[in-house]
């Protein structure tokens, strides 16, 4: 195994960790694509990323564990490699750096750190039940 794979294969944990719960696919791909735009806003390297992932967690409360036998899981591994090679140019967030569910408890930070500060953190999409912010 080499460390792309293995990094690839941690994006696609969280992301199938984080997005599941949200719903469809899309929701999956969007948290890669929050990854892959801290990765070029320049927040670190790819492992630098997923590690630190979790740290700028918007939510507070965990989310059931996902079935990974269903499709979006298998269409979400199935593109993996194309934005990680970004070969995938269709960013579903809008550049977002970060995400939250407005219904869930969120924490203090997100709240402080993005929400109170729109002007330098202004939402730019909504994917199911989740908003995305620069």
């Amino acid at each position: 195994m080499t460390i792309e794979t293995y990094t690839r294969a941690q994006m696609a944990r969280f992301a199938i960790e984080e997005g599941a719960g949200y719903g469809g696919v899309n929701n999956m791909l969007a948290v890669v694509h929050v990854l892959r735009n801290r990765v070029f806003a320049g927040w670190g390297d790819w492992l630098e990323v997923v590690t630190r992932a979790g740290d700028k967690r918007a939510n507070v409360d965990p989310l059931p564990r996902p079935d990974l036998r269903t499709n979006n899981v298998r269409v979400l591994l199935n593109r993996i490699d194309e934005i990680y090679t970004r070969a995938d140019t269709n960013d579903l967030t809008g550049g977002a750096l970060f995400y939250c569910e407005p219904n869930r408890p969120l924490g203090e930070w997100f709240k402080q750190e993005i929400l109170l500060r729109p002007e330098d953190h202004p939402r730019v999409a909504h994917v199911g039940p989740v908003w995305f912010y620069k």
